[in-house]
């Protein structure tokens, strides 16, 4: 049977002729040419009347056979040498004469009128075939020809002659990145950037998907290849174990994994994307080989198909798999191989590696596998990155909010049952409390700073524990006054009366703690309390470095200035606050108070106990 001599790097390749037969750079050729120079539909190689003739598509670099170019077209000899760009093979009729090639080398000398080393769109067959003839339909699956050995193809629903045209299709973003005309660019990594391609592109029949693993020993012991790989598999993780599993900052980590894949790969560029809480694939790290800032493109169709499928994806030749836009964008962005291996934690997608280069079948099989064994490590490494940093935030959220707010209702912040915004928020009623203790600038000035900061947290640690009893929110320190908050962030139907029971029961505390004093010959403390209720605006405040929850607003500022005219063992409570105690406590009302920013008196009471009839409710 005839046969066709191909000499690629690797060695001699040869393909039994069919009666019918296309070479090119497209994957619907029956013989595909990983060669750039190569036009996407080179040439026939046809049988008639038992001989094989050859016919030239009108190919821009054109077909050469024993170093004359082929015009319209020529029959074949045995032994023929057929050039076409830079690949070389042989024309063999079957007659079991050697016609081996020696092997060629990278480089390898083209023929004399060959393009440059890289062909524009639309260079295949932009000349009509000659003699009027059509390419004949092609039903067989394709040969890929190259500098990789045969692959296997993902089977094409279409032969050559039933594929459809395919219209220019719209540039769209990922998700989260801005479309090609926004003057808006994605953000820069190092000096690269990095943008992302055509959503709209269909993955082509050069993709071929990779989800293999170990396999037992059993089946792979008398396959010294298989062993080798599985071999530097473990080894390469092993390394990749030894330089980054000590490294627990995400960026510094990502970086070294990245530079770590560029040991295992022949890639020209490289970028780690990982999802962000919108579950959007943004790029983390970027990096080129030849250390220049150009932008890194990337495919959202391959990255999606890739997320999808939980698969890596090899192609040796991407401008062809991109059919659907003609592969213009990646001849453009010179994105010929490509491979994308998705981040997989147990059951879960973290991101994404790409990993591409200018050059035809960059990549073999054997670097699909290492890069995604090494992907299968890092993203163990990353997670456990992101684990960690999710708890420190808790450990300082946890911590934040203990100090704020009582136990159970930091435990349902934590735990994003109860939500604290960032940024101001109106509340429409809030009560705010104020207590202050009296004559404790003239305590302190017969006493040591030691013994006032230690007197000062005695008192604190009680006053703040019965604000949590009653589920108040601790608002500040103010020198030796307390701020605390009803109303913000958790809301109860009984704010204001959980406002005065806890003032009343600091009272009885304040006594407890006093008459321990006394027996120490220490003198005791009195306090006095302010409570107004009203809307105001609670929010974080302060700078991005040090924020703090607060309140803001004319109730705040009525409630502080009750508290500055309470008497010792007062507490001071508004007729807006009165009004909502629904006849539950005690109270004397005062004489009106003028207070700064209020242009009439306001009236005030003293509440000095709970009714006796009153049923205490607390939670």
């Amino acid at each position: 049977m005839a046969r066709l001599i191909l000499a690629t790097a690797e060695g001699q390749q040869a393909i039994e002729l069919r009666p019918i037969n296309s070479l090119g750079r497209h994957p619907n050729n029956s013989i595909q040419l990983l060669d750039k120079i190569v036009s996407k539909e080179h040439c026939i190689l046809e049988q008639r009347d038992g001989q094989f003739v050859l016919r030239d598509l009108g190919s821009l670099n054109g077909t050469y056979i024993n170093g004359e170019r082929v015009r319209g077209e020529q029959g074949l000899k045995h032994g023929d040498e057929i050039a076409l760009g830079s690949t070389r093979a042989r024309y063999d009729d079957g007659s079991g004469h050697n016609v081996a090639l020696p092997p060629i080398s990278p480089g390898a000398v083209m023929p004399p009128q060959a393009a440059p080393p890289w062909q524009p769109p639309g260079g295949g067959g932009s000349v009509p075939p000659q003699h009027g003839s059509p390419a004949a339909p092609v039903p067989y699956p394709p040969q890929q020809v190259g500098t990789a050995p045969l692959q296997p193809q993902m089977a094409s629903p279409y032969t050559q002659a039933q594929r459809p045209p395919f219209p220019p299709q719209p540039v769209a973003p990922l998700p989260g990145y801005p479309a090609q005309n926004q003057p808006h660019r994605p953000p820069s990594f190092g000096g690269t950037r990095v943008d992302v391609l055509d959503s709209a592109r269909a993955i082509g029949t050069q993709i071929a998907a990779y989800a293999k693993g170990f396999l037992p020993f059993d089946q792979v012991a008398h396959d010294g290849q298989q062993l080798r790989v599985d071999y530097e598999r473990l080894r390469i993780t092993w390394e990749l174990t030894r330089e980054i599993g000590l490294e627990r900052d995400l960026d510094k980590l990502l970086e070294k994994i990245l530079n770590s894949l560029f040991k295992f790969a022949n890639a020209d560029r490289g970028v780690i994307l990982l999802k962000d809480e919108e579950g959007t694939l943004q790029p983390r790290v970027a990096h080129r080989r030849d250390g220049t800032d150009v932008p890194i493109q990337v495919s959202s169709t391959i990255l999606n198909h890739v997320i999808k499928e939980r698969a890596s994806v090899l192609t040796h030749d991407a401008s062809m798999d991109f059919a659907a836009s003609k592969g213009k964008s990646m001849i453009l962005n010179r994105i010929s191989s490509a491979i994308v291996v998705p981040l997989l934690h147990e059951k879960e997608v973290l991101g994404a590696v790409w990993l591409d280069s200018e050059s035809l079948a960059q990549f073999q099989q054997k670097d699909l596998e290492l890069i995604t064994a090494v992907a299968n490590q890092a993203a163990m490494f990353i997670e456990n990155t992101l684990l960690a940093q999710k708890i420190e935030r808790e450990i300082v959220t946890r911590e934040r909010f203990s100090r704020l707010l009582s136990p159970n209702v930091a435990e349902q912040v934590i735990s994003g049952k109860l939500e604290v915004k960032q940024g101001g928020q109106l509340v429409k009623e809030c009560t705010v409390f104020n207590s202050d203790i009296r004559g404790f600038t003239t305590m302190s000035e017969g006493t040591t700073a030691e013994l006032m900061v230690e007197l000062l947290n005695q008192y604190f640690e009680l006053m703040v524990d019965t604000i949590f009893k009653y589920e108040g929110t601790l608002d500040k320190f103010m020198g030796d006054g307390i701020m605390a908050l009803w109303g913000a962030p958790a809301v109860h139907p009984d704010d204001p009366i959980r406002a005065v029971q806890c003032a009343l029961e600091q009272m009885e505390v304040l006594g407890r703690f006093n008459r321990r004093r006394i027996e120490l010959n220490q003198p005791p403390l009195a306090i006095g309390m302010g409570i107004h209720t009203g809307p105001l605006v609670a929010g974080y405040v302060g700078s991005s470095k040090a924020l703090s929850y607060t309140v803001i607003g004319h109730t705040a500022n009525t409630s502080a200035r009750l508290c500055g005219i309470a008497l010792s063992g007062q507490i001071i409570v508004s007729e807006t606050v009165l009004s909502k105690l629904v006849n539950r406590f005690e109270a004397d009302e005062l004489p009106p108070a003028h207070l700064k920013g209020i242009e009439k008196p306001l009236r005030i009471f003293n509440v000095k106990r709970e009714k006796p009839s009153a049923v205490a409710k607390v939670g």
